[in-house]
This record gives structure tokens, sequence and C-alpha cells, in this order.
């Protein structure tokens, strides 16, 4: 397979994940809103936050290169050369925008490749778990909304893709998501998997392109993160 071919298969499984996701909101990701007539309760103590330099260390230890792009867009643009969407925040479950998001302008964050290049990870350190909560619900959201909508591009080509979502084996985690898909681009098959996991204030995003390795490395990756997060 060319160079050019991998390229435009990983855009469209991007593509495709982001696009066919449907799963249903679970209570692991939804919080129901208080009654009005609720007694107000205690502010959540708050969860220990690492720094950037924190996370360069963990990402370093598990083969993933840090500090190399200056944001998550360059970041996932690198892997996914011409990917577009005409809404941004359906690039969420890949951790794109979390850079940008006011809600976590006090946290650390980290992101990069794996040294193989066969994978993408965002980390976010947040201090509170309901902040890090939200950023799976957003995830889980944009599964959901997006799927179906002829919103992404892939330098023209055209996808043809099948998504499914599944309960990952992450020992150690609050929350978890986990998506799978698979497709066709310009005569080319390709998978992408992807696990959203969150401890604690700690909140990680991690996707894989090549099928040869993505079923074993993403929750292998994934969990070695959530180790070191816990």
């Amino acid at each position: 397979m060319s160079a050019k071919t991998v390229t435009a298969v990983l855009a469209a499984a991007a593509l495709l994940t982001l696009a066919g996701c449907s799963a249903p909101e679970s209570e692991s990701t939804v919080r129901p809103e208080p009654s009005a007539s609720a007694e107000p309760t205690e502010t959540a103590e708050a969860l220990p936050l690492l720094t950037k330099a924190d996370l360069a260390d963990i990402f370093t230890g598990i083969q993933f290169v840090p500090d190399e792009y200056t944001s998550t867009s360059e970041l996932i643009d690198s892997i996914y050369p011409g990917l577009t969407a005409t809404d941004p925040a359906c690039l969420t479950p890949f951790g794109v925008g979390w850079d940008d998001d006011p809600a976590l302008a006090d946290a650390a964050l980290e992101f990069g490749t794996s040294n193989d290049r066969s994978m993408t990870a965002v980390v976010s350190s947040t201090g509170d778990a309901d902040v890090a909560s939200d950023l799976l619900v957003e995830a889980n959201d944009a599964l959901t909304r997006c799927a179906g909508s002829a919103i992404f591009e892939m330098q023209g080509a055209a996808i043809e893709t099948s998504v499914e979502q599944f309960t990952p084996t992450i020992t150690g985690t609050d929350e978890t998501l986990g998506w799978r898909v698979n497709g066709d681009v310009g005569g080319a098959d390709f998978t992408l998997v992807g696990l959203t996991a969150r401890v604690g204030g700690n909140v990680v995003a991690l996707v894989g392109w090549d099928p040869s390795t993505n079923e074993s490395y993403v929750p292998q990756a994934t969990q070695m993160l959530v180790d070191e997060l816990g």
C-alpha cells in the first residue's frame, strides 16, 4: 500500500469513526441534572493535578513523544492530513479541541504520537472529576450527534464505513468509551480503534489506525496511561 493510500485510509477512518459511531448515552457518561428541590451539596474535594512536565514524563515512559506539536489539531493533521469537518466538535473523540476548551484553562495537557506513529494520545489532568467526566460526555455526544452526517472530508475521497462501540477491558478507570471503525476509502481498507478513559480528574483519548496493531496496542497503551494516571 502506498503512503498516499495509507494517508487516505487513516483520514477515512477518522471520518468513519465520528460520522458513523452511534451509541446511546449511558449512566457512566451522563450525570442527571439536579432537581430544583435538591439540597445543595458540598463542593467535591480537589483531586491531584498533574503538571505538564509530569504528563511529558509519562508519555516518554510509555514510548510516546511529548511536545512535538503545538496543538491537538496539528497532531491529528500529522496522521490524517487533509481531514476536515464542518463541525470541529465531531473530532472530540480524538481529543481535538481540548487545548482550546475554556473548562480546561487550568488543566495540564499533553499530546503526541507513539514512537512508531501508529497511535495518537491526548491526556488532560483537570484536578476535577466533573470537568474530566464532561470530556467523556462530549466525546459520547460527538459519536452520537455526528453519526450519519456528511460533515467529514478527506482530500475529496469518498468514505464507506461501519462503526461499532464496545466496552473496553481497562482496569482502574472510573469511566470508559470504546469504538471501532472499519471501512474503505479509494479502494483501500482501514480500521480505526479508539478509547477514552477517565481516572479521577485525568482523561486520556487514544486512537490507533494501523489494523495490524491497533486492536492490541490501543488497549495496552491506554492501560499503561491509566496505570500512571491513577
